[in-house]
């Protein structure tokens, strides 16, 4: 697959062409403007297209585009301009959703940079599927015999299982931000990271079960 690129943004408003600074509004008239297909979730935040984003400047970004695009700011406008700002807003908080989890991030990264999806790369690390086997049955048998200890346990060790994937993960994307002029490397880590973010799930879909009957 290839990595998607950073294709070229509305550089002026359709309304008072005065430059933009970002796709979404004029920051001299306020209009609105159409998500434009070609923008990814980090170039909507005006963030840069990187794994370890910075949260502050995601959420003060987050709440700066949503004070000019949320519909209660567009009650006064016209029909169009009201169904656009709903529009606009929802992919606003899609976007916002996606960056502030790590998780949904790093899945999110590896697509834009041309990673293979999972339905494509089902692989797993060495050892992997053994070990979660082998907590499944743990969990099965501390819900059949009612022992919350037992499951509170269990989902300790998952949590800490996921955050250490998860720490690789974003080392991974270190390395991958400094191989940038060998495409074989570059390759090879986003299978890497594909093959933890695939364990990711895994672990997440235990940790879920481990913490839904202890409720």
């Amino acid at each position: 697959m290839e990595e998607k690129t950073n294709q070229a943004l509305p550089e002026k408003c359709v309304r008072c062409s005065r430059p933009m600074t970002s796709p979404l509004f004029c920051d001299y008239c306020q209009t609105l403007h159409p998500v434009p297909g070609v923008v990814d979730h980090f170039q909507l935040l005006g963030l840069p297209r990187r794994f370890d984003a910075d949260q502050q400047a995601l959420h003060e970004s987050y709440v700066a585009l949503s004070r000019h695009t949320h519909p209660d700011y567009h009650v006064d406008d016209s029909a169009e301009a009201q169904a656009l700002s709903m529009t606009v807003s929802a992919a606003i908080n899609e976007a916002y959703r996606t960056l502030s989890d790590p998780i949904r991030r790093a899945a999110y990264l590896l697509e834009l940079l041309g990673g293979p999806p999972s339905a494509e790369d089902k692989s797993v690390p060495d050892g992997f599927l053994e070990t979660m086997m082998m907590m499944q049955e743990e969990l099965m048998d501390a819900r059949s015999a009612g022992k919350a200890e037992e499951l509170a346990r269990l989902g300790a060790v998952l949590q800490t299982q996921q955050e250490g994937l998860m720490k690789h993960v974003a080392g991974l994307y270190a390395e991958l931000d400094q191989a940038v002029s060998c495409k074989a490397t570059r390759q090879d880590l986003l299978h890497e990271i594909r093959k933890q973010l695939n364990a990711v799930a895994y672990v997440r879909k235990l940790l879920s079960q481990a913490r839904q009957e202890q409720s």
